[in-house]
């Protein structure tokens, strides 16, 4: 991989997942998230869950949940520093 073709690997996919009436948890961890996107280009997407969601059944004893790139990357609470250090691209090891 080259330089020039890193600098158009697409941006990593924040879900995060909250209860439509809303938590302390949840505004806490969208502070670290806002906060996160000062660091790290991401494309986001919200979604409040309700009981009788599809979504409630699994996560609603974990909000907020985060996933990253379709995989749950925190449960409850996170921090700025470890957002970014799961949203930044790995590097890469080329060996010639």
């Amino acid at each position: 991989m080259t330089m020039a073709n890193s600098r158009h690997e697409a941006k990593p996919q924040l879900q995060f997942i909250t209860k439509e009436e809303g938590c302390s948890l949840c505004d806490e961890a969208f502070e670290e998230i806002e906060s996160a996107m000062d660091y790290v280009d991401i494309d986001i997407e919200i979604v409040k869950i309700r009981k009788g969601d599809e979504l409630w059944d699994k996560y609603w004893d974990k909000i907020p949940v985060i996933i990253i790139d379709g995989k749950v990357a925190f449960k409850h609470r996170t921090t700025r520093d470890l957002l970014i250090h799961k949203l930044r691209p790995k590097p890469r090891w080329k060996f010639w």
